[in-house]
Formats: structure tokens, sequence, C-alpha cells
């Protein structure tokens, strides 16, 4: 057990030579495609980062952009929907006007036509007065009566016209 204790130098002289070789054909051989690939995987990183960086500006921009233009959308919404309640306001004004006038045309025309009746009745009723005392004034010619007798005449022909 006590060998395993004592170095021995000429193993540690093989192992320092044989490590030294290693290294010197990985630095004649594989150390500098290794160190390239890591530079090249470096530059890799460094440019997806760059591009996400880019991307993630890229997007931003877009949204703010976006955001913009559904404000802008939004506000011509609003002044379309001001314009059509006015607009909306203007035709109920002009239909409100145009069924008031119609309905003054309709109650001037109504009185015209009434008063046309009136006129008409007044008409008849002075026609049927005129008979009447056409009439009467017949019939008390025709009798030669006195004054009572022609009173009685006028109220008997009076109450015929009322029950006609």
């Amino acid at each position: 057990m006590e060998d395993l204790l004592k170095p021995d130098y000429g193993v540690l002289a093989l192992t320092v030579c044989n490590f030294l070789l290693l290294v010197y054909l990985l630095k004649k051989f594989a150390w500098n495609r290794i160190i390239g690939a890591l530079e090249s995987r470096e530059q890799q990183i460094a440019q997806d980062k760059l591009q996400a960086q880019q991307a993630r500006e890229a997007a931003e921009k877009i949204k703010s952009e976006l955001d913009e233009k559904l404000a802008q959308i939004a506000d011509e919404a609003a002044k379309k929907m001001a314009e059509a309640v006015k607009m909306g306001e203007t035709q109920k004004e002009q239909l409100l006007a145009a069924a008031k006038e119609q309905s003054e045309r309709l109650a001037e025309q109504a009185k015209a036509q009434i008063e046309a009746e009136k006129n008409k009745a007044l008409s008849d009723v002075r026609g049927e007065i005129a008979r009447v005392s056409v009439l009467a004034a017949s019939k008390v010619i025709e009798q030669q009566l006195n004054e009572d007798a022609a009173k009685a005449v006028v109220d008997r022909v009076l109450a015929e016209v009322k029950a006609k």
C-alpha cells in the first residue's frame, strides 16, 4: 500500500508529455475550429438578438399605427353618427312641418266644406221660407180673411214646415 502513496516520476513525466502532446494536437487541428464554431455561434446569437429587437420595434411601431388608425376610425364613426342624428332631426322637422301643413290644409278644406254646406243649408232654408211665405201669402189672399185668420193660417203653414 505504501507504493501507491509514493509518486512514480516516470509515469508522471509520461502523463505530462501525453497532456502536452494532446494540447498541441488539439491546438493544431481542433482548437481553431472549436473557437471558430463558438465565435460563429456567438455572432449568430447576437444577430438573432438584433433581429428580435428589430422585430419587436417593428411590432411596436405597427401597434402604434394601428392604435392611431383605430382612434381615427372611432372619431370618424362618432362624426358620422352625429351627422346621422343631425340629418334624422332635420328630416323629423321636415316631416313634422309637412304633416302640420297638410293638417292645416285639411282643416281649411273642412272649414270651406262646412261653410259651403252651411251656405247651402241657409240657401235651402231661405228658399223654403220664401216658398212658405209665398204659399202663406197666397192662402191669405185666397181667403181674404181678417188679421186673426191670416195669423192662424201663417201659424198652420209654419207648423207644416216644421213637420217636414
